[in-house]
């Protein structure tokens, strides 16, 4: 049965992201953005696609007492692909699109430069969260009082 859903789905999901981006891309984007933006997107829908898998298995599998390796694997592929491309691939390629450098070794480390500061900044944010969270974990809804 899930064999005949993904036979539909996810023909119909690479469908649209090819239509989608053939639609939005201009003539003069390079493939590599084409195709990275592509696969990101794709891994975005599929998350729609592994949603009923998802639950299809764990209904079906649970009455004969069996877990699922494959959907297992395709929710690590996905999540860790989108983590990748969110937070890596696509923000240095934005970085590396944006810089004004002759060259693409130039190009290439002011991308990676501005992400570095971006990271550090968030980083450091993250940390002094913690950190008050640690010196005030009795009572850390001390910042929320009204007085």
């Amino acid at each position: 049965m899930m064999l005949v859903f993904y036979l539909i789905s996810m023909p119909l999901t690479m469908g649209m992201v090819i239509l989608t981006l053939r639609y939005f891309a201009g003539p003069a984007v390079p493939i590599y953005v084409l195709l990275t933006v592509g696969y990101t997107w794709f891994c975005s829908f599929s998350i729609i696609i592994l949603v009923p898998a998802d639950i299809w298995t764990v209904i079906s599998l649970t009455m004969v007492g069996h877990s699922s390796k494959a959907i297992s694997l395709f929710w690590s592929l996905t999540y860790w692909s989108t983590f990748l491309l969110t937070w890596v691939v696509v923000p240095t390629l934005q970085g590396y699109e944006d810089a004004g450098d002759f060259t693409m070794a130039e190009r290439l480390k002011t991308s990676v430069h501005a992400n570095l500061v971006f990271h550090l900044c968030v980083g450091s944010l993250g940390l002094v969260g913690v950190i008050l969270f640690i010196i005030f974990r009795r009572n850390w809804f001390v910042f929320f009082s009204i007085d």
